[in-house]
C-alpha cells in the first residue's frame, strides 16, 4: 500500500513539477520556483520510498534501489544548485541535465513500482 501511495504521489508531484519547470524555463512562472522545488523534493522522496521498497520486497531489485537513491540524490544536488552552475551562454546544458534527471526520477519510480506490483501479484 505504501508503494502504491508513493507511486501516486510521484506521478502527481512529478507531472506538476515538470509543468512548473517548463513554465519557469520559459520565463512565465518565475514566482513558482519555490512550488517547483517543493514538488521536486516530494517526487524524489516518493522515488526513494519506492527504491527502498525494492530492497525489502520479495523479488525486489537492488539495482533499481541503488539507481533510485543515486538519481534522487543527483536530482536534489543539481536542482538546488542549478542557478549557480555553468552560468552564461551554456547554462542550457544544466537545464537539460535537470530536465533529464526529472524524467529519470519519474521513470525510475514507475519502473520500481511496476516491479513491486508484479512481485506481489505473483504471490497471491
Amino acid at each position: 500500500m505504501v508503494i502504491r501511495i508513493a507511486s501516486i504521489a510521484l506521478s502527481f508531484a512529478g507531472l506538476l513539477a515538470l509543468i512548473l519547470g517548463l513554465l519557469v524555463w520559459a520565463n512565465h512562472g518565475l514566482n513558482l520556483i519555490q512550488m517547483h522545488m517543493l514538488l521536486g523534493l516530494l517526487a524524489v522522496g516518493a522515488l526513494w520510498v519506492i527504491g527502498i521498497g525494492q530492497t525489502f520486497s520479495k523479488g525486489g531489485s537492488w539495482l533499481i534501489a541503488v539507481c533510485a537513491l543515486v538519481v534522487g540524490a543527483a536530482m536534489i544536488i543539481i536542482g538546488l544548485n542549478q542557478s549557480a552552475l555553468m552560468l552564461g551562454p551554456f547554462h542550457w546544458v544544466i537545464q537539460i541535465l535537470h530536465l533529464v534527471l526529472g524524467l529519470l526520477v519519474i521513470g525510475m519510480g514507475h519502473i520500481g513500482s511496476a516491479r513491486y506490483r508484479k512481485g506481489t501479484s505473483s504471490t497471491n
